[in-house]
């Protein structure tokens, strides 16, 4: 592809590219923000390198690709809201944290019926000695690397997604919180560049609709070893007002917490899905 007016470098083969020549500080062009989207389409996640985001300028970047979408999990997550921006969480980790966010392989929110299309991540304070890395992976690769016989396997089933498998069911339920439940096909299609996508995660997935129970967690346990091979990701080493933005429907991530006792701090949006995720 080409590029007129940002810079595009591949962080990897299959996924990620670090994007340049372009200020996320100050209001983007048109032609800026169809750029960037075209880099998403092709990379999955794209990395941005000193951009000082305060909140306002992280809303306006999130709500060139859609309407900010609010986290579910509410109390039970170990992401805050951010006063005057319901839908702006804050990730605060320190010497006295019993958990962080995402320190599972996962795609955000599967477990709403139109899960958020991107992901945008803020780092503000970085760990020191290069800790506190973030590791994404294609899962349209992973799933063209599947046997024709998995893939016809999977052709038409669903799974479920639950919000109780990744939040903690009995404070989501004492604090009344949204308990989100979906189902969704297994292999979906990228509704921009219809790549077809494996569309499962250990997170939010609870089990395949339809089969027997022990079928679903051998095949689910399968799927989830061949989507996390290093073959297909690629890991971000973040800097201090670097930035991640990430295609939920193309991509998972997991949080790396190797810098205890030391402290991060980042800021995550994300910006509304406009469909369910569909299998053609």
């Amino acid at each position: 592809m080409t590029y007129d007016n940002i810079t595009v470098t591949k962080s990897s083969p299959h996924v990620g590219a670090e994007i340049g020549n372009v200020d996320l500080t100050k209001p983007l062009s048109n032609s800026e923000v169809a750029e960037i989207r075209m880099a998403m389409n092709e990379h999955g996640v794209a990395f941005f390198r000193d951009q000082e985001l305060d909140p306002e300028s992280h809303d306006r970047f999130v709500s060139y690709f859609g309407k900010p979408h609010v986290h579910a999990g509410g109390k039970s997550t170990a992401s805050k809201p951010v006063d005057g921006y319901p839908a702006l969480r804050k990730q605060y980790f320190n010497k006295d944290s019993a958990r962080i966010s995402g320190e599972t392989w996962h795609s955000d929110q599967s477990c709403a019926e139109i899960p958020p299309m991107y992901s945008v991540l803020y780092q503000q304070i970085i760990p020191p000695d290069g800790g506190g890395n973030t590791m994404f992976l294609s899962a349209g690769k992973a799933y063209e690397e599947l046997s024709l016989s998995m893939k016809a396997y999977l052709e038409g089933k669903t799974a479920t997604h639950t919000a109780g498998k990744a939040f903690d069911a009995k404070l989501t339920k004492d604090n009344k919180e949204t308990h989100l439940i979906a189902e969704h096909p297994m292999v979906t299609v990228h509704p921009e560049n219809g790549r077809k996508v494996l569309f499962v995660n250990p997170n939010f997935t609870s089990h395949i609709n339809d089969v027997p129970e022990d079928e679903s967690r051998h095949i689910l346990e399968f799927l989830y070893q061949h989507t996390q091979r290093p073959n297909w990701t690629v890991r971000f080493n973040w800097t201090n007002h670097s930035i991640a933005c990430w295609d939920n429907r193309a991509v998972q991530h997991y949080a790396i917490w190797d810098y205890w006792p030391n402290e991060r701090l980042g800021f995550r949006m994300f910006a509304s899905g406009t469909e369910r995720p569909r299998a053609s």
